[in-house]
């Protein structure tokens, strides 16, 4: 490697260091971990983290598979690949959506009904862990910020797909 480069990459080491992209990865890899642990303790040791993508999207009368690859920012491929995962699992069942018989319907069994409520248990721990180390007041104001960097690029990503945006 050239020198200039070099030396311009230490110049930026500490800046990548505290980097919004590298902070906001490992935040969700380290809250990842935790959940997945706490998922496996519970006794769901076949649940992997992949899988909250349908967990954290699907309606209590069903989803479908195109709307929740969208909602979980995946390929259908890739969340198609998902749910016959959690089917095998005993999680959902698929059916033919009522409304589009070329679409399946992604519908929660008893089991997995059961995880989603289970989980949110694990979900509430890990917040009252993280709002013991830097307070309520810190991770409320965290939460409202990260909600509006959300909506943001939730906004533009729609009108890059050419959704009108309001």
């Amino acid at each position: 490697m050239k020198e200039l480069l070099k030396g311009q990459l230490e110049q930026l080491k500490d800046l990548r260091k505290k980097s919004l992209s590298r902070t906001v990865h490992n935040l969700r890899m380290h809250l990842s971990s935790r959940l997945t642990k706490r998922i496996h303790e519970m006794g769901y040791p076949s649940c992997s983290f992949q899988h909250t993508a349908i967990f954290a999207n699907i309606d209590i009368e069903g989803t479908n598979i195109v709307t929740l690859a969208d909602r979980a920012n995946i390929s259908k491929q890739a969340m198609s690949k998902l749910v016959k995962d959690i089917e095998e699992m005993g999680y959902v069942e698929t059916i033919k959506d009522p409304k589009d018989s070329r679409a399946l319907l992604v519908i929660l069994t008893d089991l997995g009904a059961e995880l989603i409520i289970n989980v949110q248990s694990c979900i509430k721990e890990i917040k009252d862990e993280v709002e013991s180390v830097i307070s309520k007041d810190k991770l409320d104001t965290f939460m409202s910020i990260a909600t509006e960097i959300n909506e943001y690029f939730d906004q533009d990503n729609r009108s890059e797909k050419g959704y009108k945006v309001q």
